[in-house]
């Protein structure tokens, strides 16, 4: 039976998942081997039992890496970690600017870097002995299908008899261990311990979402890919990096620094058309309308899977599989060419592209008698929800109506396109409320609904269940009522407050008073 312990700060597995406690102690010369510093003072020789870059988690003998974040400055806590009984200080801060917190050279050791979160990154991965260079890492980037990916190629994984594991935006896995995930991907320190705890316990496979907000900073710079895959690029995150070449160059960050041995792009996206030729050392390419190394040929879309021609270096087969939509022919694609380049055969892809196993969140089925469908779905960018909702119109005799909305600060310049995605594609809207967080979820609708008719076929609910009460309502036979937005979320975050909210709880109650 899996479990999961949770403390205050993080959630741990019920075996020890704290910061280090055990790892042997290692010599603090050691630890910095890949790291540049521009000054130092005190012994480098000192013996480190433990890392931490947030203060409240140091204990006597740790090393503290000061970082600068977005709300708080990881310099304002060095008093703090010395006070816990830190030995060892990283941070960017010149040292000549640190007088005021009297620091003691006979008794710690304080480095200077040009960019901590880089430092973070190589410490953690020398403290937890190269982690990533132990087992078969595989990192996937891209606005829409990490997810998904993880979980098909841990299908395929377990299908050739390997030990799997999974780090991503619905949880970290592997064996009876389940953490629960407070991000895609873990901050650097977090990241080597998990991966040195899947190797440790014979994980042989790990498959790691890898998101910009990692790659920006720096969370598993410098890591040992086997493969690296690209799924695709479309506006999504623009409220931290930005603008679209920023975000790109983000994504870019994957191949471009760390050592990835394979490289897949979907050269069908523009963007994964550049990075293949960026990255073009051992690359194998994945698409449908592109002469790719992996394509589809053939596809035809229906209501309960999908079939196609499978075209690769080692011959064609014909695919017959339980996902749905042309989004997902992608995912296979990819899944395809990372399994090959492992050595996992055609007869292996093929059987488990049959019955891939319910990936939560992901176009997942809620079915509880009645006469039309029903799925829960994360898309929550232009791409993903258009997508999503031309796939539903595939194999849906009635009409598709779909509920969305968009989170609270966050990007606001997507809102209008979602919006537009939703209005073009959809037989009817109901736009609603989706994680407001600070803002007014009203004001936030008045955004999606900028460029709406003054009346059409759609309408706006504040409240989300009652928003989902009323697409299953309006619902008719042959009818497909698409929820979109939270995927797998067990959550609203409403204020500053997460209250319990599941998309997929909400949508069986109220179709069991419904139909019963």
């Amino acid at each position: 039976m899996r479990q999961t312990v949770s403390t205050k700060w993080f959630l741990f597995s019920e075996k020890d998942f704290s910061n280090g406690n055990n790892m042997p102690e290692k010599n603090l010369k050691n630890l910095m081997a890949g790291v540049e510093s521009t000054d130092s003072m005190g012994d480098v020789n000192r013996q480190i039992n433990h890392i931490a870059f947030d203060s409240r988690k140091v204990r006597r003998g740790g090393l503290f890496v000061a970082i600068p974040g977005e709300k708080f400055n990881g310099e304002t806590f060095i008093r703090d970690a010395l006070d816990r009984g830190a030995v060892a200080i990283i941070t960017q801060s010149p040292l000549d600017s640190l007088g005021s917190i009297s620091i003691d050279a006979e008794k710690v050791t304080v480095f200077c870097v040009g960019d901590s979160r880089k430092a973070l990154s190589k410490i953690s991965a020398n403290f937890f002995d190269q982690p990533s260079e132990q087992l078969n890492l595989t990192g996937i980037t891209g606005t829409n299908g990490k997810t998904t990916l993880t979980y098909i190629l841990e299908a395929l994984s377990k299908a050739d008899g390997r030990q799997a594991g999974i780090i991503g935006t619905i949880d970290c896995h592997f064996g009876e261990t389940i953490i629960p995930a407070e991000m895609t991907t873990p901050e650097s320190l977090d990241l080597n311990q998990r991966i040195r705890q899947m190797a440790d316990e014979g994980v042989s496979d790990c498959f790691l979402e890898v998101s910009s907000h990692a790659l920006a900073q720096k969370r598993v710079y410098d890591m040992s890919f086997e493969t690296g895959i690209f799924t695709n690029l479309s506006r999504d995150h623009l409220d931290f990096h930005g603008d679209m070449e920023r975000y790109k160059n983000a994504k870019a960050k994957l191949f471009r620094e760390n050592r990835v041995k394979v490289p897949i792009t979907n050269i069908d996206d523009p963007v994964g058309q550049e990075f293949a030729e960026e990255f073009n050392q051992n690359a194998v390419s994945t698409g449908i309308k592109s002469a790719a190394d992996f394509c589809a040929e053939d596809i035809v879309l229906e209501s309960k899977g999908s079939r196609f021609n499978l075209k690769t270096p080692d011959g064609s087969i014909e695919i017959r599989t339980n996902l749905l939509g042309e989004h997902n022919i992608y995912n296979l694609l990819s899944a395809a060419a990372a399994a090959s380049s492992q050595g996992i055969s055609l007869d292996i892809i093929q059987n488990v592209f049959q019955k891939i196993p319910i990936i939560p969140g992901r176009f997942e089925t809620v079915g509880m008698g009645q006469r039309f469908s029903v799925l829960v779905d994360y898309a929550h960018t232009e791409d993903a929800l258009s997508k999503a909702i031309i796939a539903a119109k595939t194999f849906t005799r009635g009409k598709v109506i779909v509920v969305f909305g968009c989170g609270g600060d966050r990007d606001r310049g997507k809102r209008e396109k979602m919006g537009q995605a939703a209005l073009q594609n959809a037989d009817f809207s109901v736009v609603t409320s989706d994680n407001p967080r600070t803002e007014d979820p009203e004001q936030i609708i008045n955004d999606i609904q900028k460029r709406f008719p003054s009346t059409g076929s759609y309408t706006a609910i504040t409240n989300r269940r009652e928003a989902i009460e009323y697409a299953l309502n309006r619902a008719e036979e042959n009818d497909l009522v698409l929820i979109a937005g939270k995927g797998h979320e067990d959550y609203q975050i409403v204020g500053t407050k997460k209250e319990h909210f599941d998309d997929r709880e909400v949508a069986r109650e109220l179709l069991r008073k419904r139909v019963h």
